[in-house]
């Protein structure tokens, strides 16, 4: 199976980057949305009041749990950002069908006069106050949404919570809509938690194992057995080159070969100036294919023709159901890892969602992949 394999993709975050950083990032987004008095004011909502910065390392599994990632991952849904999305839409959700039940006169000007989103939180803020909300209230929409969502994967998912939302609450609301106003929202405020806000509460970037035994594997795999390597992920460029060039790992990679959240927006406003309104983060075999072929046009990477070309001498490797979907689709090997930020209490299950879609070959890290295919150079 891998006497071809010449080129070695990676994804970043839970394969050679941990993702911890990200998912406190998106717990704290999350978390000053609903509790901060710019936006919704429910102090008490996460049971944890202002103390919440001081315990994010003990309390962050009551705003975005292991579990709750676990289930995006699976639906291969892996960007950050739209983590950020559902989980804030779902507790909005639930938050909502409560005030819609307790003040249904209220609730009827609330969708009779809709608002920008900002407005709309502050509006909401209001009526919050009466109560003493908890997360608890969101619980039972959640159960059911994931219980409804359990059979569509990526863009499917991310657009079925604007459609959950109508149901729930009788009423469109249009900056639930994928890439909508909140989406926006959680967006930029992720962004500035992470690049600023976030200091002195976030760690820096750190791997997810050794850092040494990492550059150790990689130099091996370049220079010894002469695999050209790249990177596939949904980080933005400068999240990519900044941290691996800090880590010294940057060095490994093939820079032409370096595919980031920053190519799939220029490809998509590219498809976009001719009518072409399809996303191309994964699931879509894009970023990998772009690694593979670097000066190629962005209309090939659509063509099903073209993603459907046998690439087995190329291996993607990442953590989540999503990367294998997209290097099923590139015509690539899959090799999996175990080693994102489930831990072991959730490895079995991590195992049997890469298997699930396909995975070609499970590993317990990247640190196992001279040992696979060492031998075969």
């Amino acid at each position: 199976m891998y006497q071809q394999l010449t080129t070695l993709i990676f994804d970043l975050d839970g394969v050679i980057t941990s993702e911890k950083k990200y998912w406190n990032t998106a717990r704290l987004t999350v978390w000053d949305l609903i509790t901060s008095d710019s936006y919704l004011g429910l102090k008490n909502y996460f049971d944890e009041g202002d103390d919440f910065l001081t315990k994010l390392a003990l309390v962050g599994e009551k705003v975005i749990s292991s579990q709750f990632v676990y289930e995006l991952k699976r639906r291969a849904v892996n960007s950050n950002w739209d983590l950020t999305f559902f989980v804030m839409s779902l507790h909005l959700l639930g938050i909502l069908n409560a005030v819609k039940v307790n003040y249904p006169e209220d609730w009827s000007n609330i969708i009779g006069n809709p608002l920008p989103v900002n407005e709309e939180l502050a509006r909401l803020k209001n009526f919050l106050q009466k109560n003493n909300y908890t997360s608890r209230i969101s619980d039972a929409l959640i159960g059911i949404f994931w219980e409804e969502t359990q059979f569509l994967t990526g863009t499917d998912v991310v657009g079925y919570v604007s459609l959950f939302s109508e149901r729930i609450l009788g009423a469109k609301l249009s900056y639930l809509q994928p890439k909508g106003d909140l989406w926006q929202l959680c967006y930029h405020n992720f962004q500035e938690w992470y690049e600023t806000k976030g200091c002195g509460v976030l760690p820096d970037d750190d791997t997810v194992l050794d850092l040494g035994s990492i550059g150790i594997v990689l130099q091996n795999l370049r220079d010894r057995y002469n695999y050209t390597l790249g990177i596939a992920t949904g980080r933005p460029r400068n999240e990519v080159i900044q941290p691996l060039s800090k880590l010294g790992l940057l060095e490994y990679f093939d820079k032409t070969r370096i595919v980031t959240y920053d190519e799939v927006l220029d490809a998509e406003a590219i498809l976009s100036r001719s009518g072409n309104s399809q996303k191309l983060g994964k699931p879509h075999p894009f970023v990998v294919l772009k690694a593979l072929y670097p000066d190629e046009n962005v209309e090939i990477f659509c063509s099903k023709e073209f993603q459907s070309l046998d690439r087995k001498y190329a291996a993607y490797i990442g953590d989540a159901t999503s990367d294998v979907v997209a290097a099923k689709q590139a015509g690539c090997l899959s090799i999996g890892v175990l080693t994102g930020v489930f831990g072991d209490r959730m490895s079995d299950k991590q195992q049997s969602m890469l298997k699930d879609v396909g995975c070609d070959v499970i590993l317990n890290s990247v640190l196992e992949l001279p040992m696979l295919l060492g031998n075969n150079r």
